[in-house]
């Protein structure tokens, strides 16, 4: 009967019908531009991949022409330099904002097309099997061996990412980057509606994001309103627009799984040229697997293709460094490239000048092939300052008023003038009998000079490991003082001091035992990073967050020659030092279970990119206009799903102006942590919530991370309407929802023994104090079982500790606890209640007024 119903009720209604045929009609266009859409895309995707292993391919065939013989070794190659070409065509087109995949995917082919015409006009075969070669033959266990530690390696490393999509700290403004990238073709991020905004809101609306600063500023107050640049160098957020047109938001969180691996099977081939197969095995595992190493391949960070950078240019001065011309300069062009990744790569210049003037010395015929080295690095570093300079001006700026790009500059001009004397004087007569006598000594007593290092090593390592703790102690230092002075004692959470004792014998190895000219550059990269990194990190020194400075190569550095000198130790009976071997190898994979096993198998934040995907359909388009105070949030909501997302600073003033933007046509949002918002210039409702939960390890100083915690951070999306401006009761009370807590940390999992973590979860509740926030207040909870609980409270968004953790009062079933407010200008305050897992307090009800 209700089909017979709703049949006639059509039949009876044809304009009903006729708009039921046009929104079928309607559906079924759309259903055809999303295949188009998705054809299209299988298509570029197709594409990419072609040219690229098409360019990997011929660069092969090139590649053993010029003499690279070794199959595992010229495809590495190859295939890494197809990888950087995309990269480096990519950033070609950003520099001049018209990057997109088909244009990259076009470049790539026109780049093949050129191969081709290289290798037509040689008169080489293009037919080629790329496993031809000759040397000595893989062995099958080697083989074996080596494949399932990169399998493995590779699974760790895709399978766990760190889902950061905050635009708080680097790992989300790589993200927010390369979104931005990959929707715009380059990273302008001039926003010419800051005037309009400005005018309502003056100085309450920030102008720009984390690491995305306007450029107005005392220095330069002529520039305009709204106009933006990037903090950061586009390479590794090149990649990444590179991985959202090809695949999706999860995409991004598996691109340094790429660079990662590909650093390990150039550890392999370094540490094999020095020690053989045995040993080159046992370094990639011990990097592999190294916390730091999981924790920042894992992560959205460049330090990971910082890392590739340094090991594929050593790998090209190994093994080229006594062939042809030319392969010198291309090794410096590759280590060049990290000055589009990081600005700080102008450490590298001494490193190289020192290694030239290492050359003038000792091997006076190959002093070309460090100037060389030096020239190709020099090249490409200066086209990546003159990009920072031309694309981010105020950034290259700040740096140089901060000290830190001058101190960068002196060191690379004293350098050059350093190597330039060295050059001019061993030209003259004088000069050279005077470089062969300091030759002559030094290979006379070469005995001495060895002792001198080894010592000089000893003693740098035992002054960091045992004096210098001790002098800092002394001085009462704080933590972050603590730390910054005593930088190598927390490198050996990563790296056990035994094999840094043995790291020495590999400098005894490369420099006193065997001729490797060509590893120089290696040992003298990695002394100068680690001893800058150790001296001053400059960063925040949390753990994982400081591991990023150590990681780009300080780590692999000191595991590799570890490895190396304990492989090489100078001992004849093979069984005693097969034992130590073991002893030595045995020893590390406990310190990586100790180490490891908190992230091994963790995915952290792993409901970030399914809350942001969701977000993206969810949030409205129409006229849309967002504001909230969380730096965090603004610029993924920006820049990653589209929405127009503005900073504000407080909360009061912004309500007090807000009618003035709804009258103007613009349908205003406004992002909060307070989950029962009101006020009395604009009526507002609540059109859903924000819930960014997943789990990451406690923020530690000077102190491993031992504990795992769920993090839950929840945000209510309310849309503001104009009203008559209704007085509110300014004593009421205020009730808020147990259930709808904005902050929520939980321990998860803890390492730590015979200590007691200070919490095992943290609620917070945020509460906006309105027009009129000075004053005193008081808090009643009631519930049960409360006098295990402990209460605090903080204002501005957690900025200030307005109320120390401590025991309210009155009894288990009623507690109260009162706070003052003595800044007129706080916003908002969070109410705090932490317990513990084994006296849970329960919490019914919350109330807050003003007394």
């Amino acid at each position: 009967m209700k089909q017979t119903f709703e049949a006639r009720h059509f039949y009876q209604n044809p304009s009903l019908v006729k708009v039921l045929i046009g929104q079928i009609q309607a559906l079924q266009i759309e259903y055809a531009i999303l295949l188009r859409i998705q054809a299209m895309a299988s298509l570029v995707n197709l594409l990419f991949f072609l040219s690229l292993f098409l360019n990997a391919y011929f660069i092969s065939v090139i590649l053993h022409k010029k003499g690279l013989q070794q199959p595992l070794g010229r495809n590495l190659v190859s295939l890494t330099l197809s990888i950087l070409s995309v990269g480096s065509i990519a950033l070609l087109l950003v520099s001049f904002e018209s990057y997109t995949i088909w244009s990259t995917v076009i470049l790539q082919f026109l780049l093949t097309a050129g191969l081709i015409g290289y290798l037509f006009f040689g008169k080489t075969k293009l037919l080629f099997n790329p496993l031809q070669g000759t040397g000595k033959r893989q062995n099958l266990f080697v083989s074996i061996c080596l494949t399932v530690l990169i399998l493995s390696a590779g699974v760790m490393y895709s399978l766990y990412p760190i889902e950061y999509i905050k635009g708080d700290r680097d790992h989300g403004v790589y993200i927010v980057f390369g979104s931005h990238i990959q929707k715009t073709g380059g990273l302008n991020f001039d926003d010419p509606r800051y005037q309009e905004l400005i005018k309502i809101f003056g100085t309450n609306l920030i102008q720009g994001y984390p690491a995305i600063h306007a450029d107005q500023s005392p220095q330069d107050p002529n520039a305009p309103i709204g106009s933006l640049s990037p903090r950061f160098y586009p390479l590794y957020p090149t990649f990444i627009a590179l991985a959202l047109d090809l695949f999706s938001i999860d995409a991004i969180f598996r691109v340094n799984t790429v660079f990662g691996i590909l650093s390990l099977l150039f550890i392999y081939l370094i540490v094999k040229r020095m020690i053989g197969p045995i040993g080159a095995l046992t370094a990639v595992f011990f990097c592999a697997f190294n916390p730091a190493q999981l924790w920042n391949v894992r992560a959205t960070l460049s330090e990971t293709l910082g890392q590739l950078l340094i090991l594929f240019s050593c790998y090209l001065a190994l093994y080229f460094f006594r062939k042809k011309k030319g392969w010198m300069f291309f090794a410096g062009c590759i280590l060049g490239l990290s000055s589009f990744n990081r600005i700080d790569s102008l450490i590298y210049f001494p490193a190289i000048a020192i290694f030239a003037i290492y050359l003038s010395i000792f091997r006076e015929k190959y002093l070309w092939k460090g100037i060389d080295l030096l020239i190709g690095f020099t090249v490409i570093s200066i086209l990546g300052i003159l990009y920072g300079y031309i694309n981010s001006k105020p950034y290259i700026l700040d740096l140089w008023r901060s000290k830190q790009l001058y101190k960068l500059t002196l060191l690379c001009v004293f350098s050059s003038l350093a190597l330039l004397a060295f050059v001019s004087v061993s030209n003259t007569t004088k000069g050279r009998s005077f470089i062969e006598s300091i030759r002559n000594f030094i290979y006379k007593h070469k005995s001495l000079f060895r002792i001198f290092v080894f010592g000089s090593l000893f003693c740098l390592i035992a002054f960091s490991y045992s004096v210098q703790p001790v002098i800092s102690a002394a001085e009462s230092a704080n933590d972050f003082a603590y730390f910054k002075r005593n930088g190598f004692l927390f490198f050996l959470l990563y790296v056990p001091i035994i094999l840094v004792l043995f790291g020495i014998g590999g400098y005894d190895l490369l420099l006193f035992r065997k001729k490797y000219s060509g590893a120089i550059i290696f040992i003298l990269l990695g002394s100068l990073l680690s001893f800058v990194y150790f001296y001053d990190p400059s960063i925040y020194p949390d753990h994982f967050w400081v591991s990023r400075r150590w990681i780009l190569f300080p780590i692999p550095y000191a595991c590799i020659m570890g490895v190396v000198g304990l492989f090489s130790l100078p001992i004849k009976k093979q069984f005693l030092k097969l034992i130590i071997i073991v002893v030595i190898f045995t020893g590390y994979v406990y310190h990586l279970y100790n180490r490891d096993r908190l992230i091994l198998f963790e995915r952290m934040l792993s409901g970030y990119s399914e809350e942001f995907q969701r977000l993206a359909t969810a949030l409205p388009t129409d006229k849309a206009i967002y504001f909230t105070k969380k730096q965090d949030l603004a610029s993924p909501l920006r820049y990653l799903i589209g929405r127009e997302t503005y900073l504000i600073q407080r909360t009061k003033p912004f309500l007090q102006e807000a009618n003035k933007l709804i009258q103007s046509g613009w349908n205003v949002y406004l992002i909060d942590e307070d989950f029962s918002l009101e006020d009395e210039n604009v009526s507002v409702e609540k059109i859903d919530e924000i819930r960014l939960e997943g789990n990451f390890p406690l923020d530690t100083v000077n102190r491993y991370p031992d504990t795992l915690l769920y993090r839950g951070t929840f945000s209510s999306i309310y849309k503001l309407k104009a009203n008559d401006r209704v007085s509110l009761n300014k004593e009421k009370s205020s009730d808020i929802d147990t259930s709808k807590f904005s902050y929520l940390l939980r321990t998860v999992k803890s390492e730590r023994k015979n200590q007691p973590p200070t919490f095992e979860e943290v609620r917070a509740y945020d509460h906006y104090l309105g027009s009129v926030p000075k004053g005193k207040f008081r808090v009643e909870f009631e519930g049960e079982s409360l006098t295990l609980a402990k209460f605090s409270i903080t204002a501005n968004q957690s900025s200030s500790m307005i109320r120390q953790e401590s025991p309210g009062d009155g009894n288990d079933k009623r507690m109260i606890i009162e706070f003052n407010v003595e800044d007129p200008t706080t916003d908002d305050v969070q109410i705090r209640i932490h317990t513990r897992r084994d006296q849970q307090a329960i919490i019914k009800s919350i109330q807050i007024r003003r007394i």
